[in-house]
């Protein structure tokens, strides 16, 4: 297993994720268990996708196949579908701020229950 910077992440708390994200799959790997991946919708799906070649839309894509070392960040996650107000489409800094809001949100009930349900698998196998 491989964590922090040399997984091509970059920046301590993507490390320090990346890192969480090793241990835990060695710890369900010791213990037998399959290990859970998160959601690409969180944070820690996002990174781990890019870093495992999430990079990579597909074989038939034009250009060179490089990796770049990243920080975590809004790119990364799926898009969300633009918010609207009373009808009407947002636009400019507005429809920016709203999506990550949207993508936040998303990413912390995803997590919750990535979270849950590791939870609940670990105390299935036992």
């Amino acid at each position: 297993r491989f964590a922090g910077q040399i997984t091509g992440c970059e920046g301590y708390v993507e490390s320090a994720a990346i890192g969480l994200l090793a241990g835990r799959f060695a710890a369900a790997e010791r213990l037998g268990h399959s290990p859970s991946l998160p959601p690409l919708t969180t944070a820690f799906g996002a990174l781990l996708n890019h870093i495992t070649g999430g990079h990579i839309v597909s074989d038939d894509e034009p250009g060179k196949r490089s990796f770049q070392p990243m920080n975590v960040n809004f790119g990364l996650f799926p898009p969300v579908e633009a918010p609207k107000t009373e009808g009407k489409r947002m636009r400019g800094k507005d429809k920016t701020v709203a999506k990550r809001h949207a993508i936040t949100s998303r990413a912390r009930a995803d997590c919750r229950e990535w979270l849950g349900l590791a939870a609940q698998t670990a105390e299935a196998a036992e």
